[in-house]
């Protein structure tokens, strides 16, 4: 139980303050600080659909955003492994308005890495930056940066992912935004990892949004590795707070393999 002792009083702090401006549900994904590895290609489809949705807000019954209940929200990715310690990376994020069509909803290219080997120090430390292009939002560019700080605890291992969002395009004058994304999981076997996420986001820096404005979630999750580099993630999701969606289902679908044709060497655990 020591992750969770260390997790938890983090996760309270941040509630304390008040929810996030922009809460990536394209990405529900925590990173660790290690990476995937040299010459590894990593095809990924990262999905989260809201079961129950909130009470409809302004903007949204204004019809300037999509109504959330049933809002289904996908990206794909495609990963590469440049060296031992960085990863890069494309996507292309579509939604589902209930009853509706998919929609593109735009893109992203990210760069991530590690600062050292896993186990060289107590913290392992990484670093994400991420340039997003909305597409029909207010903001035409966004800019993400991510430190990644990972500790192993016997079999469980905790992730935390502080992250500064600044739109830098946009027809607003805004500042720095902070969401955060952690988790703590525990090693069940090789291929079975039983874990809990964390998702929020408190606005701008400089003007943070009031709790009742803010969303956070609490999410269960359960990470498998199956054969021939093949993983899933399935985990529900809960939101604590009035502006966040009651219930959310998070799926994904992952596959490594080595160029050409090859698959990866072994079901490395899920990240």
């Amino acid at each position: 139980m020591k992750p969770l002792i260390i997790l938890l009083p983090l996760i309270a702090g941040l509630l304390g303050g008040g929810p996030a401006w922009a809460l990536n549900f394209f990405e529900l994904e925590v990173y660790p600080a290690t990476t995937e590895g040299a010459g590894l290609h990593e095809l990924e489809s990262q999905s989260s659909f809201v079961v129950d949705g909130r009470t409809p807000s302004d903007e949204e019954r204004a019809g300037e955003e999509p109504h959330r209940h049933h809002l289904l929200r996908t990206s794909i990715e495609y990963n590469y492994g440049l060296t031992d310690k960085v990863d890069l990376a494309l996507y292309t994020d579509l939604m589902r308005p209930n009853g509706e069509a998919f929609e593109y909803a735009g893109s992203r290219a990210r760069a991530r890495g590690a600062l050292w080997d896993k186990g060289r120090y107590f913290l392992d430390l990484g670093w994400y930056f991420e340039a997003e292009f909305p597409h029909n939002t207010e903001s035409d560019l966004e800019l993400e940066l991510r430190p990644i700080v990972s500790r192993d605890f016997g079999r469980f291992s905790v992730d935390l992912n502080p992250i500064f969002e600044l739109p830098t395009v946009t027809e607003e004058q805004r500042t720095f935004e902070f969401n955060y994304a952690a988790r703590v999981y525990y090693r069940l076997s090789p291929k079975l990892r039983p874990g809990v996420e964390f998702f929020g986001d408190i606005g701008q820096i400089r003007k943070i949004d009031p709790a009742r404005e803010q969303e956070h979630y609490v999410l269960p999750i359960l990470y498998t590795a199956l054969s021939h580099g093949l993983k899933v993630a399935i985990g529900t999701g809960f939101g604590i707070t009035r502006a966040s969606d009651p219930v959310i289902i998070k799926l994904n679908v992952e596959y490594e393999f080595t160029w050409p044709g090859g698959l990866a060497s072994t079901p490395a655990p899920v990240s």
